[in-house]
């Protein structure tokens, strides 16, 4: 069986930051993580050093040891929130997929884009190239929009200063007409993307929130563009509202009324 290769630097900065955390909290020093991992001093000052400008080490000025610090509880915080999000909105994204036959997803902001960390496949015969854990752009997707509608206005104004990338003719390129877009956004509750991604393809996706104005995700139904206009007509957006209102209820002890009109 063929094997993947695997980059030896990685495994050994990997194998420092295991080291330390098996020392339960305990410092350490160049030379006891070098014996302690059977690498040569230099080698193991030169990752120690690259790990602590990057953050992920912290170095006690007194004695010169290491241990790890608090930036590696980002990763945990991240993973605890998304996963707690996961329990939460999979079964009402089952529900509404089921009810009208097309794909759900779930997406959360990273960074300058949305990343999917749910989906529920459509009972019909459509595929959609999005995968869990994939990430994809704010300003064209249901899911990115909703979101981007509601960013602080710095973050907002970053995103727009682009580029803008155009996937199909229906993106949405031009920064004011972006702008203009979240407004109808913010207003109505709910984002559309418009065959912006993949030609015959559409979405409607609406916020989940945390708090007023906060949104920690977003939800949606993606599927061919006619049957999600028919959807929508049948009482997809409401359904939705719902499943949104339900889940800030849920996961945060908020009733986003006002917000979700």
């Amino acid at each position: 069986m063929a094997t993947t290769k695997t980059i030896q630097s990685v495994e050994r900065a990997f194998s420092i930051l295991e080291y330390l955390q098996q020392c339960g909290g305990g410092e350490r020093s160049v030379k006891e993580i070098a014996d302690a991992l059977e690498l040569n001093k230099s080698t193991a000052f030169g990752l120690i050093n690259t790990l602590t400008t990057l953050g992920y080490l912290q170095q006690n000025a007194d004695n010169q040891k290491y241990v790890l610090s608090l930036k590696l509880l980002s990763f945990s915080n991240t993973i605890k929130v998304q996963n707690s999000i996961i329990r939460t909105v999979h079964p009402y994204l089952e529900q509404i997929s089921l009810k009208y036959g097309e794909i759900a997803h779930c997406g959360v902001a990273q960074g300058d884009s949305v990343i999917y960390v749910d989906k529920v496949e459509s009972s019909r015969s459509l595929s959609i190239n999005t995968q869990i854990g994939t990430k994809n752009y704010l300003h064209c997707t249901g899911v990115g929009k909703c979101i981007l509608a509601y960013m602080p206005e710095e973050e907002q104004q970053h995103i727009l200063a682009g580029p803008l990338k155009a996937l199909t003719f229906n993106t949405i390129v031009d920064p004011r007409q972006l702008q203009a877009e979240l407004r109808h956004i913010r207003a109505d509750g709910y984002a559309m993307d418009n065959e912006e991604v993949e030609v015959g393809l559409s979405c409607v996706a609406v916020p989940v929130f945390s708090a007023p104005g906060q949104v920690s995700c977003s939800i949606s139904i993606s599927g061919m563009t006619p049957r999600v206009r028919t959807a929508l007509r049948g009482g997809l957006l409401d359904d939705l509202r719902q499943a949104s209102a339900d889940i800030s209820r849920s996961l945060y002890g908020y009733q986003p009324v006002d917000d979700l009109l």
